[in-house]
């Protein structure tokens, strides 16, 4: 009982991490796959989020121990003038509406950092 109870642990946790590769999300059945166009809004979102994370935690660092934080800071603020840059690019080839939808938050997100 207690082998079938391990296998069956093993294979859920299994579920759950090729689950999260495939879409992003730990879930035990996903309700759906991302298209190629999704999943590249869904990196740029997380790139953004990546680098919205790195600049709070330079303000935190610099209002706390009055550390020098401003080179973490710049390097947060490049990564989102690329992300707006390539998020340009990739609005010119989208087809699909989903995907659309998502880039166009991702802007307006973008938009209120700066």
């Amino acid at each position: 009982m207690k082998k079938l109870m391990i296998v069956v642990v093993f294979l859920v946790g299994g579920l759950l991490a090729y689950n999260f590769a495939a879409t992003g999300e730990l879930t035990l059945v996903p309700s759906f796959t991302l298209s190629q166009e999704e999943q590249q809004v869904r990196d740029l979102e997380d790139r953004f989020d990546r680098a919205r994370k790195e600049m709070a935690q330079a303000g935190r660092m610099a209002g706390l121990a009055g550390m020098d934080s401003s080179s973490q800071m710049s390097a947060g603020l490049e990564q989102m003038a690329t992300i707006e840059k390539e998020a340009k690019a990739l609005e010119k080839n989208l087809q699909e509406p989903g995907a659309l939808e998502s880039l166009e938050a991702l802007r307006k997100k973008l938009a209120l950092a700066r």
